[in-house]
Order: structure tokens, then C-alpha cells, then sequence
């Protein structure tokens, strides 16, 4: 991500990252054959969003694709809007800035947006752990989590697949990576995601984990080598795999200068 790491992030920004960096994010249904429409429109609500970056009241907004997405797919978008804290998600945007982007023409931009996709269902994660990009992403990778204990399965994340991931990016495999909880919880099928991002749509399936394992463990002590491989070996047992997603970048703001 160009802003933040987010992710699904993710999302998704190039960013430093922050204490308390929250993500909203939003699920777009859009018709066969209205992609088009839908793109220009959410190229309108650009301005505003940049507005908003300029003025600090968000860290950044990215549209996404999702990738293998078809007519009986839930959703086939998705934007996602940083904010440097939960209390700032409270307003969405203000009728001085809603204004200020659309002037006269508020009206027909608010008319087009129904018109052009449904509002599926909205989402607030908030980052838990993560890496600074090592890179600009273009394409994210949101795997969901269920689990029973979301302490137990951040310190698996950390102490167990951090490291790796940290030298996955240094070998330049990845461009960013990041752990974002779900909060509220309405259905409690997901607790957390990770977000992996990549420069190139080859680099997501090119890594050789067992040359990464074996990088990090020449470097690492004895002991510590046995923490992070115990946390490994228990995967399976604080986490399951809900779904996994690929997510394009199509458009994005930039960031306050």
C-alpha cells in the first residue's frame, strides 16, 4: 500500500506504520457490464477522499478488484479507507466536504453512485502487527482467520511467521505484510486477516518458504530458533483458514504531502 499497510488492509498503503490505525472497508456489488460506470464514479468520490487526505482528517483510500469474482459472488470491489483511530470512523465525511468535492453537482454524483453498485456490507479492522513496505503494492492477498484466541494467534503471527515474512520481503518476494483484526465482530466467523502485498501478480506464488525458513534460522539463536518453529508446528491448532482472496489495486489517493 502506498498510504498504509492495510489490507483487506489493506490494506492496503504504502505507510508508516501507527498505533490504533483503523480500516474501513467496504463491499462493492457491481452489475455485469457496469464496470465502467461504477470506475467513474468512484473516480468523482476520489476528489473528496483526497480532500479528506489533504486535510488529515483520513490516512488514505484505495479501490480494489477482486480477483475471480463472478455473478455469484457476494461482492466483486471493495474501497478501503484508513484512519489514524476508531474514533475517527465515526463520521464518514461532513457536508462542508461533501460540498467542497461536488459543489452543485452533489445531487447527481449521490444519484449515479446507487445507480452504479450496492453497498453490500461494511467492515472495520484495526492493524495489529505488521511490516513498512518494502515496495509499491499492486496486488494484496487477504486470507481470513477464525480463531479462539486472538492473543494466542497474534503471538503465533509474530513470533512464529513475522520473521519469515520480514525476510520473504528482503529477498523481494512481498512488498508488504500486516495482521488487522476485525472489530465489531457481528457474526464471529472472522477474528483477524493477513495481508500480504505484492509488486507483480507472479511474485504471489513464487516464494520458496523453505529457503526462507532456513535464511532466518541461520541468523537466529538456539532458542529462539525453538520458539518461532514451536509457534509454526501449532498453527493448525489456533487458526483456521475461513477464505482467501486477491485483491487489485485499481485506484488509490496520495499521500498527504
Amino acid at each position: 500500500m502506498k498510504n498504509l499497510l492495510m489490507i483487506m488492509l489493506f490494506v492496503l498503503f504504502s505507510f508508516a506504520l501507527k498505533a490504533q490505525i483503523v480500516a474501513v472497508v467496504d463491499y462493492m456489488k457491481v452489475p455485469a457490464n457496469g464496470q465502467d460506470v461504477y470506475l467513474a464514479v468512484e473516480k468523482q468520490w476520489k476528489t473528496l477522499h483526497q480532500s479528506r487526505v489533504d486535510a488529515g482528517t483520513i490516512l488514505g483510500w484505495e479501490l480494489y478488484h477482486v480477483r475471480n469474482s463472478g455473478t455469484l459472488s457476494p461482492y466483486n470491489f471493495a474501497t478501503v479507507t484508513i484512519y489514524e483511530n476508531f474514533n475517527k470512523t465515526e463520521a464518514p465525511f461532513n457536508d462542508a466536504e461533501f460540498k467542497k468535492a461536488f459543489g452543485n453537482n452533489a445531487a447527481d454524483v449521490l444519484k449515479k453512485t446507487t445507480a452504479a453498485r450496492d453497498l453490500v456490507y461494511s467492515e472495520t479492522y484495526q492493524l495489529a502487527v505488521g511490516l513498512p513496505n518494502a515496495g509499491s503494492d499492486k496486488y494484496i492477498v487477504v486470507n481470513s482467520f477464525q480463531t479462539d484466541d486472538l492473543g494466542k494467534y497474534l503471538n503465533m503471527e509474530k513470533v512464529g511467521f513475522m520473521p519469515l515474512q520480514a525476510e520473504s520481503m528482503k529477498m523481494g518476494h512481498r512488498s508488504s505484510w500486516g495482521i488487522w483484526t476485525r472489530w465489531p465482530n457481528a457474526d464471529n466467523s472472522v477474528q483477524a486477516v493477513a495481508v500480504d502485498g505484492y509488486t507483480s501478480f507472479a511474485d504471489i506464488n513464487s516464494m520458496d518458504y523453505n529457503a526462507v525458513i532456513e535464511k532466518v534460522i541461520s541468523e537466529k539463536k538456539p532458542a529462539e530458533t525453538v520458539e518461532m518453529l514451536d509457534q509454526i508446528y501449532k498453527t493448525g491448532e489456533i487458526r483456521k483458514g475461513v477464505k482467501s482472496e486477491i485483491w487489485e489495486v485499481v485506484d488509490e489517493t496520495t499521500p498527504k504531502q
